[in-house]
């Protein structure tokens, strides 16, 4: 486990402008929402929070400019409210698009679910972006880290095992942190973070999903950072608000020191 466990938060956004379930919410309230639910976050002890358009439905794999637009006002907004490093995750596999709209915003890091390989998801076949993610970032001058997806849990992965996908998104994609989750739950997820550590040695593992109250304690003790969003909601509901007393929680939960 690293020193400086990461505790990342994720900002379920409502439908956005581009999204075919657009309710027409203004994007200043949902900017607003946001940066409370943000604040709530920081106040709850989260090291970092994560914005994503996870609401959009049916998703795309790369969308249009309206969302870029709406993502970027909404990452803005939380940027300028907390001190935390922001994140951001776009569509189900837009990586050039959430790393455009994090160096735009300031934030520090994005999600991609499929840097490298192939998988099968709702939308069909989703390609890994490396290439298209390297080339933007090459382009604009982001300094952004790239958090990848180890068979990330919306889709399929075709063809590949674990170590190779782990191995390939750092060797391959350059990502910086990568992400694992099981389906199965938080222990088998953490099996396979200390299998691949073997393998990558040299970069952070995170478990991507399926943490509770009740696993926290576990994943703090067997991997560097965990990504909650339905465990710290005040329903299931796509878009619901983060509820403090239980992010509140969740945040007690940290080693004593960490940032």
């Amino acid at each position: 486990m690293s020193s400086s466990f990461r505790l990342v938060g994720v900002l379920h956004l409502p439908p956005l402008p581009g999204a075919v379930n657009y309710a027409g919410t203004p994007v200043r309230e949902i900017a607003a929402r946001a940066v409370e639910d943000a604040l709530a976050l920081q106040r709850a002890g989260f090291t970092h929070v994560m914005v994503q358009d996870a609401s959009d439905m049916p998703q795309a794999v790369r969308v249009d400019a309206p969302t870029v637009a709406a993502l970027s006002v909404v990452g803005a907004a939380v940027t300028n409210s907390v001190y935390l490093p922001i994140g951001v995750v776009v569509g189900h596999n837009d990586g050039p698009s959430a790393v455009a709209i994090a160096h735009a915003v300031g934030a520090r890091f994005v999600r991609v679910k499929v840097l490298t390989g192939v998988s099968i998801g709702p939308t069909g076949w989703i390609e890994g972006c490396a290439h298209d993610v390297a080339a933007v970032r090459r382009r604009i001058g982001a300094d952004v880290e790239v958090w990848a997806d180890v068979h990330e849990a919306t889709s399929l992965a075709l063809a590949s095992t674990p170590g190779w996908a782990a191995r390939e998104a750092r060797d391959f994609g350059r990502a910086d942190v990568l992400v694992v989750t099981r389906d199965s739950g938080v222990p088998d997820a953490l099996t396979d973070i200390a299998e691949l550590r073997a393998l990558v040695p040299d970069v952070p593992f995170v478990v991507g999903g399926r943490v509770s109250l009740a696993t926290i304690d576990a994943t703090v003790a067997g991997a560097d950072g965990a990504i909650l969003g339905s465990a710290i909601k005040r329903s299931s509901a796509p878009d619901a608000r983060v509820d403090p007393e239980v992010a509140a929680r969740f945040g007690a939960a940290l080693p004593t020191g960490t940032p």
